[in-house]
C-alpha cells in the first residue's frame, strides 16, 4: 500500500478496509541521497570514470562517432 505523509499523518493513496484503531506496521524504504550536496552530479560522474574496462583509450575523444553514429 502506498501513502502520502502530510501534516504529520500518513494518508493512504487508495481506500483501505481496516477497523478503527487497528495497529499496523509501516516500513519506510531508504531514500536515495539528495543531490543538494552535489548539484551538478560530479560525484556520480567521477564514480563512472573507467567503469568499462575494455573501452578504447580514445573513447572520450571520439564520443560522437562511437555513440551517436558520427551524426554531426
Amino acid at each position: 500500500m502506498k501513502a502520502i505523509f502530510e501534516n504529520g499523518m500518513f494518508k493512504p493513496c487508495e481506500p483501505i478496509r481496516l477497523e478503527e484503531h487497528t495497529e499496523i506496521e509501516v516500513t519506510i524504504p531508504a531514500t536515495a541521497p539528495s543531490d543538494a550536496d552535489d548539484p551538478p552530479g560530479w560525484k556520480t560522474t567521477e564514480a563512472l570514470i573507467g567503469f568499462i574496462d575494455d573501452a578504447p583509450a580514445d573513447t572520450a575523444e571520439h564520443h560522437d562517432d562511437a555513440y551517436l553514429g558520427a551524426r554531426r
